[in-house]
């Protein structure tokens, strides 16, 4: 069973997988989460919507999708009152659909009772630690984390970074069990639809650089490329950059568009986007520097090296650390680096694509999915 409030990327590549070893029941509020404007009144009604959510079955199949009740903890009154609740929800799940693992990512859902008859395996994909400050809030936030992870029977880590900050913040080793992308896909995508792509948007003759979304999440730095892509046309015009899926209209704040060599494409169906991967000369990750993105495993930077090309990023720690050969670094998230770095012939050079297929052969969501499953039935160890 996978269960948590939000069925992102990881989480749906994972279970798709599973349901081929098991029955998995995913607990999906995605859309009622993803059309929160951000203001307070909206996330309260979002939280309103949550609660009083009817218990009903969306979609059955391998993966069969279902919506429940769900309280949501705000702070040190409200996140054990919040976490009972959603701990009877659970055991209702689990008797209505026979289960017995419980697949846990999402922070202050509830908190596992120490004597249990379900297993309980806790992925962490975010750094909920860091970034917190040393306020009531944070304190209770940081020890309420900590006691999940100290009571999971297993638990797994998206980043080498990550499996620090689980040794770190709750004393215990996790398994790395990194992002991915689907390498067999990726690659088999014929020539002539990425040369479609260049003709549909006239970048035959332009040097591109992909910006491409994961369909869950904003384009965090949008700004910062897109100033920074309009600089170096002064020099390089033949530069592009081609903005792919919902929301990337946003990059127009900070251009004038095709005119400054900025092309967006609007939402993309999942089965094509490989198209525009390949279309792209290069990739570009431009996300903030800060705690969650430092120790984060981007998946659009996995997702390019899939598909062979370069990536220029932020210095961000676990890239850093994996040092992949096709990824290349800006000095820092400033504008003014990223323009360098843009006018830089090394930061698209040619790189050991050898090297490249055989580490990224490591990030492929069939090995993690596998590796998860011996996780949470117990035939593997503990370590990194």
């Amino acid at each position: 069973m996978i269960f948590g409030h939000d069925l992102r990327v990881r989480e749906a590549e994972l279970a798709n997988r599973l349901g081929a070893r098991a029955n998995v029941f995913a607990l999906d509020h995605t859309e009622a989460l993803n059309k929160v404007p951000g203001g307070i009144g909206d996330k309260l009604r979002m939280r309103l919507e949550l609660f009083r959510a009817p218990f009903e079955v969306l979609e059955e199949g391998p993966v069969t999708r279902f919506r429940m009740p769900v309280a949501v903890g705000t702070g040190p009154w409200l996140n054990e009152p919040a976490a009972e609740w959603n701990e009877r929800m659970l055991r209702r799940a689990l008797d209505k659909f026979g289960c017995d693992r419980v697949f846990l990512s999402s922070p202050f859902f509830f908190m596992p009772p120490e004597k249990r008859d379900y297993e309980l395996h806790y992925d962490v994909i975010d750094n909920f630690h860091d970034q917190w400050p040393d306020t009531r809030t944070g304190r209770a936030r940081r020890e309420f984390h900590a006691g999940q992870l100290r009571r999971a029977d297993s638990v797994s880590a998206s980043s080498l970074q990550q499996c620090d900050y689980v040794k770190r913040l709750a004393g215990r080793a996790a398994v790395y069990i990194p992002n991915g992308a689907p390498l067999h896909e990726l690659r088999s995508v014929p020539e002539t639809e990425a040369v479609a792509v260049r003709a549909k948007y006239r970048l035959e003759d332009r040097f591109v650089l992909g910006y491409i979304g994961n369909h869950t999440h904003p384009y965090y730095g949008m700004e910062r490329i897109v100033r920074a892509l309009v600089r170096a046309r002064e020099t390089r015009p033949e530069l592009a950059l081609l903005v792919v899926g919902p929301g990337g209209e946003s990059a127009l704040e900070f251009c004038r568009g095709e005119q400054d060599g900025v092309f967006v494409t609007g939402p993309v169906p999942p089965a094509e986007v490989g198209a525009f991967f390949h279309a792209s000369g290069a990739g570009v990750h431009p996300y903030d520097p800060r705690p969650q993105t430092h120790d984060a495993m981007a998946l659009n930077v996995i997702e390019f090296s899939a598909c062979g090309k370069p990536v220029l990023s932020n210095p961000l720690k676990e890239f850093q650390r994996l040092q992949l050969p096709n990824v290349r670094f800006t000095v820092s998230a400033d504008i003014g680096d990223w323009v360098r770095a843009l006018l830089d012939p090394a930061s698209f050079a040619d790189f050991n694509r050898d090297e490249l297929d055989r580490r990224i052969s490591d990030f492929d969501w069939d090995r993690s999915a596998r590796k998860l499953w011996r996780v949470m039935t117990g035939e593997a160890d503990a370590s990194p």
